[in-house]
């Protein structure tokens, strides 16, 4: 659900939810690589939705500001998790073919029990374009994208 300048709203029924006493906000990244997509969310676990799986990545995960504009340019966003298992990084080293796929966010409220509390609504949604992974002690992987115009 969106206004008339394209801006997600919450339904209703979400709207008055976010106001109960326990309504947590999370995000949902859906990252769509040659290799498979990458489906994560800011909790812990795994979070079922679409049929789809979304792992968490909880505190080592960072979505960076959604910038919402009406002027006719690209916004960019970056998605980053620090630190991450050397796994991680060697599959962000190997990924060559991510650059101009589709990346998509969506917002949605869990409640006490981390179930929905109304359907996820579109947060952000462009293409993959930039990926810096720092290798070390501390490993990080940085993917930058940049909505459609």
């Amino acid at each position: 659900m969106s206004d008339t300048n394209g801006t997600p709203r919450l339904s209703p029924h979400a709207a008055a939810s976010a106001t109960a006493p326990v309504a947590a906000p999370v995000v949902l990244v859906e990252l769509d690589f040659a290799a498979g997509p990458f489906r994560a969310w800011t909790g812990l676990g795994p979070l079922h939705w679409a049929g789809k799986v979304f792992e968490g990545v909880g505190a080592i995960g960072a979505v960076g500001e959604v910038e919402e504009t009406v002027e006719l340019r690209a916004v960019r966003l970056t998605l980053a998790l620090s630190p991450v298992p050397q796994e991680v990084v060697d599959i962000a080293l190997a990924e060559r073919s991510f650059r101009l796929r589709p990346a998509r966010l969506w917002g949605a409220l869990l409640d006490a029990e981390g179930a929905f509390v109304a359907d996820p609504f579109p947060l952000w949604a462009g293409l993959m374009d930039t990926m810096e992974v720092t290798d070390g002690a501390e490993p990080r992987v940085a993917l930058t994208c940049e909505s459609r115009l």
